[in-house]
């Protein structure tokens, strides 16, 4: 949707996939949207389906709940991902520690490369 908002020529008339981008950007005008369900039968039919799911409160308190899991779950992937990442890094800055000790390199010089404590080395 960004590239698309960016855009500065939308084609509606001509081009069915800026027709249902359109469709779907939340600040669509009434006026548009009426010009988009005059040009498109499927985009009238989605749009009368949206109205009727809308209606019903049983199915926005589903979309809501659904909405706030996909919400958790992408949280969670992303902390997940994170804490990954910065294990990762510890481990390959050992690995590199060890390498680094073993072909005699100074403690100081190890500590800089590494980021890791004299204490940390010392024990490897």
């Amino acid at each position: 949707m960004k590239k698309f908002k960016a855009l500065p020529d939308k084609d509606i008339k001509n081009n069915s996939l800026h027709r249902w981008l359109t469709f779907f950007d939340q600040n669509v005008s009434d006026d548009t949207l009426k010009e988009l369900m005059a040009m498109d039968t499927a985009i009238y039919k989605a749009n009368e389906k949206m109205e009727f799911l809308a209606n019903d409160k049983e199915v926005l308190r589903l979309y809501h709940l659904r909405e706030m899991v996909q919400i958790d779950y992408d949280s969670g992937m992303r902390k997940a991902k994170d804490e990954g990442r910065t294990e990762g890094k510890g481990e390959r800055s050992i690995e590199i520690a060890r390498s680094m000790k073993a072909d005699g390199e100074p403690m100081e010089k190890i500590m800089r490369y590494t980021g890791l404590t004299a204490t940390a080395i010392e024990n490897l």
